[in-house]
């Protein structure tokens, strides 16, 4: 197991923030829980570069229903070959389609969607089983997509689709936090609330969802399927440490591993010989 100085979360929420969450446990630790669970399921909407409404205007797009939303895809490229590439928490289908133009000059066309609460898609909330069900019916959609591409939460999206029956070639997860119990842990201590308060709200989401954290934990998960995989991590990265990376290809036995200098958590999605080391492993 990651010792706790590995799983130590990288930035935490604004003070008032936490003051506000010290002063609700305080009051009602039970009360706190359901308020941070709400949280916890909230993404931020970030505002676009100008540079992802260019990426987005060179896409086809369409929506779809999923459950009480509308969510939004996008199509680059054509190819009888397709990938689908899936962002992360807080993130939207432009932030990743960096990769499109190495993908597509390599002979694929580029599938990639908004989940719920992101971007161009409507909602207030949501969490990685709906990123993986999307996953899964977008691939029922476009059968052609033979590989998918996940970053963040999004690879761990991926793998959960996976051992849910998503039927894919390879599967290349970029900058995957480790576990669950990690992601809500760092979520925990971003708005500082006690150990009591983090158990309250685990144990109200595996009665919810009837799921252990330990099932849709990447490093439990990897265990149970024989899709071959790519793991791409930067060694500096402060959202999820490189220990992450090592620990999940320690767990999935038809992996590879490429760490990565200097490129943080999101530039590693801009970068060439990052784009050219996954195309290199779709082809082989």
């Amino acid at each position: 197991m990651l010792n706790k100085k590995e799983l130590n979360p990288a930035i935490t929420a604004p003070n008032w923030l936490r003051r506000l969450f010290s002063f609700l446990e305080f009051v009602s630790p039970i009360l706190t829980s359901r308020i941070a669970t709400l949280f916890f399921f909230t993404p931020i909407r970030f505002n676009i570069p100008k540079i992802e409404f260019e990426i987005s205007n060179k896409s086809v797009s369409k929506t779809i229903k999923f459950k009480n939303n509308k969510i939004k895809i996008y199509e680059w490229g054509k190819s009888k070959n397709a990938v689908l590439l899936v962002h992360g928490w807080s993130g939207r289908a432009t932030q990743v389609a960096h990769l499109n133009e190495p993908l597509i000059q390599a002979g694929y066309k580029v599938y990639s969607f908004d989940a719920p609460a992101h971007g161009n898609s409507n909602g207030r909330h949501t969490h990685i089983l709906e990123f993986a069900e999307l996953i899964i019916k977008i691939k029922k959609l476009h059968p052609e997509i033979e590989s998918v591409i996940g970053h963040s939460i999004g690879g761990a999206a991926c793998i959960y689709a996976l051992t849910q029956g998503l039927n894919a070639q390879k599967c290349i997860i970029i900058g995957s936090p480790v576990s669950t119990h990690w992601v809500l842990n760092s979520f925990c201590k971003q708005i500082n609330v006690s150990n009591k308060v983090e158990n309250l709200i685990k144990n109200h989401l595996e009665n919810k969802f009837q799921k252990q954290f330990d099932d849709i934990s990447i490093d439990s998960m990897v265990r149970k399927i024989n899709t071959k995989g790519m793991i791409i991590h930067c060694e500096n990265d402060i959202d999820a440490p490189v220990e992450h990376a090592k620990y999940i290809h320690k767990n999935w036995k038809n992996s590879t591993l490429l760490l990565t200098q200097n490129l943080g958590h999101r530039k590693i999605l801009k970068n060439k010989e990052v784009s050219q080391s996954i195309i290199d492993f779709l082809k082989t």
